[in-house]
């Protein structure tokens, strides 16, 4: 039974917090907030799910947030300009994203650089890049059919997206090669390479992923608010980072999941909701997302220590 609770500890987590806020807070339970919830953690639960991926191989990704900006600039852009059909303009925002990613995991396997570094300066010339081509203005091109997929005509539909994309990828992280490699790599990098894996072919593969997987999360965000902005998901790359701890993704690697990611984004969402219902300054909603932050990690490595896989 303890295994089971441990294993499954975010949504422990998710459960016992919602009926804390629902107690605290009756507006909590309404049929209207409990959507708005969900519909609100569309876009980090999706740009979280490409974070857990380098995250496992212990990498970090900090142009998430830059590269869905980039991204959504890129293809309401194309959009505006060239008239594309949806399924291209998405596909340019994926595509935008899947180059930023494939640099990254270049010069962060190949390069040998460390992934903090190099994604620290895709996420300053992303964002460059998405100032440069807007112009430091909002762009505005979108269509009917391309607001679908942002929830305009219906809060289900991004929640629908992101739950199907947490699937696919809870399933291949336990059930491929290659999710079970990204487990190993984080958890022992020579062992890994010892037995036969390759390791930055991997790495590389789950920077592509992280970054492709922003992408669409930019191009969603363009579709929710009407415009892409050069300025969008500013912030992303914590909110995303923050959702993966908070689901039980250790920052060394080897642990985590899509699943737990995802409560961990949608614990987020849920304390901010609360103090917003509160009327509690967005400032105090910072600082319990931060304790919380600390506090998991703190709860991590003291586990870690007592089973002895981590040196004083």
């Amino acid at each position: 039974m303890r295994s089971i609770l441990a294993r499954h500890s975010p949504l422990v987590i998710l459960a016992g917090l919602c009926i804390v806020v629902a107690v605290l807070s009756p507006e909590f339970r309404t049929a209207d907030n409990l959507k708005s919830v969900a519909y609100r953690t569309s876009v980090v639960g999706i740009i979280a799910t490409g974070q857990i991926l380098v995250i496992l191989t212990a990498g970090i990704d900090l142009s998430v947030g830059s590269v869905a900006a980039l991204s959504g600039v890129v293809a309401c852009t194309l959009m505006k300009n060239h008239a594309l059909p949806v399924p291209l303009v998405i596909g340019s925002g994926i595509l935008t994203g899947l180059i930023c990613g494939l640099l990254n995991g270049f010069f962060a396997a190949k390069g040998r650089i460390p992934p903090f570094i190099v994604t620290l300066g895709m996420m300053m010339a992303a964002r460059g890049g998405a100032l440069l081509l807007s112009g430091g203005r909002q762009i505005s091109a979108i269509s009917d059919t391309f607001a679908i997929i942002g929830g305009m005509r219906g809060w289900w539909i991004p929640v629908a997206i992101t739950l199907a994309i947490a699937a696919v990828f809870s399933v291949m992280l336990t059930f491929t090669r290659f999710g079970r490699a990204l487990y190993a790599i984080g958890g022992n990098l020579n062992a890994a390479r010892l037995s036969g894996i390759p390791v930055d072919r991997m790495r590389i593969g789950a920077f592509v992923l992280c970054g492709m997987l922003a992408g669409f999360a930019g191009v969603m965000l363009a579709s929710r608010t009407g415009v892409a902005s050069p300025n969008a998901a500013d912030g992303g790359e914590l909110d995303a980072i923050a959702a993966c701890v908070i689901g039980g993704g250790s920052l060394m690697g080897g642990e985590g999941g899509c699943v737990g990611t995802l409560a961990g984004a949608l614990i987020m969402n849920v304390l901010v909701n609360f103090c917003n219902l509160k009327n509690i300054n967005p400032a105090w909603q910072k600082v319990l997302v931060g304790a919380l932050i600390v506090i998991l990690v703190y709860y991590d490595n003291l586990r870690k220590r007592r089973a002895g896989l981590l040196k004083e």
